[in-house]
């Protein structure tokens, strides 16, 4: 139970096998080693103060089905690019997570969407008495990042509206709309 997944960048596994009967709180803090990791994956210029506040806890989900439930927040100080101006800047990533991860004896047979579109909740397998929360931050980070960040402010540039205007003009000057033209004069 103590296997680190050495493709995992920054791992929190927790034994699930054995939880209190309130739960526990998990608290997530990245090193700067992580956060440097973190950002390879997810083509970040800086990640900073990554952590999550993690609660686990066993549950049952709104339709009835035991699971043990991950929930609570992640936050970090994240630096991207620019989509606009290759600028980088600064911006405050905050998600919320509340999943269900639910043991194959309680889905039900063939059943293979695990999003509980009725209840409207996440549930995942549990194949294995360990859920790797640190893992689980990550992703959830990754869910909050703006896949075309912006610099606050940032705007078309005033020559991006010529230069597309400039290739609109010459899509009417190639060969085919030139002969679409003569075809219509005749």
């Amino acid at each position: 139970m103590d296997q680190v997944n050495p493709n995992v960048e920054m791992p929190r596994p927790v034994d699930v096998s054995d939880l209190p009967s309130l739960g526990h709180n998990v608290p997530v803090q990245a090193t700067a080693a992580e956060c440097a990791a973190l950002c390879r994956r997810f083509g970040l210029e800086a990640l900073q103060d990554f952590s999550a506040r993690l609660r686990v806890e066993r549950a049952r989900t709104r339709g009835g089905v035991r699971a043990i439930r991950v929930h609570g927040a992640v936050s970090a100080e994240v630096r991207q690019i620019c989509v606009l101006t290759l600028e980088s800047f600064t911006v405050q990533v905050a998600d919320e997570l509340d999943i269900y991860f639910v043991p194959p004896t309680e889905l039900e047979d063939g059943e293979s969407d695990l999003i509980d579109n009725l209840n409207e909740e996440i549930l995942e397998p549990l194949a294995e008495p360990e859920i790797d929360v640190g893992e689980l931050a990550a992703q959830h980070l990754a869910l909050a990042l703006d896949p075309h960040p912006r610099r606050p402010g940032a705007a078309a540039q005033p020559g991006m509206a010529a230069a597309n205007e400039a290739n609109a003009a010459e899509e009417t000057e190639n060969p085919f709309a030139i002969l679409g033209q003569l075809k219509h004069k005749m």
